[in-house]
């Protein structure tokens, strides 16, 4: 399956990792100035059982930190989980059924597999086309044994001190404008993301654990690959989940680099990779940036 709902936000029987993998080395950046260093780890979001990622690098960065930085921070109640979730539900809703914007072939054979994922069909049928692929993308995912909970960004953040600090890159703000923009993309390219989306689905029975394989053994080509694919394929949704987002975040690093000492960033691999990811920014941006 594509790998483009990383970011995701961002991730099947269970499986682990290769053997061949000798040991944990997802890549880590180290960027500074004259009193701040800040770690830049790229996380997998969610993972199915027995990938044994953790790193003595990162852990070592992890013990020091004095604020530790995700994209989201886990809510701490269901009331706090609706209360973050209500204001976005208006983006994944269309005012129109979804039936109606799309080609009946596309609706069926999008609807057999939100039945076989157990989504209500008059709930399914009000999603908007985008919606309604990342929904089915997730499902899959999730019957397949890839959790969230497994994921890079729960495991570190259940396991932190009490006395560190934590902060969300993604504001408010940036969230809506991240989620308005996906809701003003086209029906028709809503659906052609789709049916890649179905594509998928049809073609891929078993986890592909290719690009997680390779980023535990810090080999970044398959996503710099898959990020290049989604450029080209589905250029609006790679500029609004990956571009708007990382230079969504500059403000926040850039102010952590002026007032904190020890600092460790923990985004999805997708930000960290290419001429678009943020070791490229804040190198721009004239800090010194040491990694792959």
């Amino acid at each position: 399956m594509r790998q483009w709902w990383i970011s995701g936000l961002a991730a099947l029987a269970l499986c682990v990792v290769s053997p061949a993998v000798a040991r944990a080395d997802p890549p880590v950046w180290r960027v500074s100035d004259a009193d701040t260093e800040m770690v830049l780890f790229g996380s997998i979001h969610a993972l199915p059982e027995g990938v044994d990622w953790r790193s003595e690098a990162l852990d070592k960065a992890l013990a020091g930190a004095d604020l530790v930085v995700f994209e989201i921070l886990t809510p701490t109640s269901e009331e706090e989980e609706t209360a973050a979730f209500m204001p976005m539900l208006r983006y994944l809703v269309s005012p129109q059924p979804l039936h109606a914007v799309v080609s009946a072939e596309t609706y069926a054979r999008a609807l057999a597999h939100a039945k076989a994922q157990g989504f209500e069909p008059p709930m399914f049928d009000m999603l908007r086309p985008w919606a309604a692929a990342m929904m089915l993308d997730m499902g899959a995912d999730e019957a397949r044994g890839r959790s969230g909970d497994l994921g890079v960004d729960t495991t570190i953040e259940t396991a932190l001190r009490p006395d560190q600090r934590t902060e969300a890159l993604d504001t408010d703000a940036l969230l809506h404008a991240t989620m308005q923009a996906l809701a003003e993309a086209g029906d028709a390219e809503g659906e052609q993301l789709l049916i890649e989306t179905l594509d998928a689905l049809d073609e891929e029975t078993e986890l592909d654990m290719e690009i997680e394989n390779a980023w535990v053994r810090g080999d970044l080509q398959p996503i710099l690959d898959d990020m290049a694919a989604m450029k080209a394929e589905a250029p609006r949704l790679y500029q609004v989940i990956l571009v708007d987002r990382n230079n969504g975040w500059m403000p926040a690093l850039k102010r952590m680099m002026g007032t904190e000492r020890r600092v460790v960033v923990i985004a999805g691999a997708a930000h960290m990779v290419g001429e678009d990811g943020l070791p490229t920014l804040l190198r721009q941006a004239g800090y010194r940036v040491e990694g792959p």
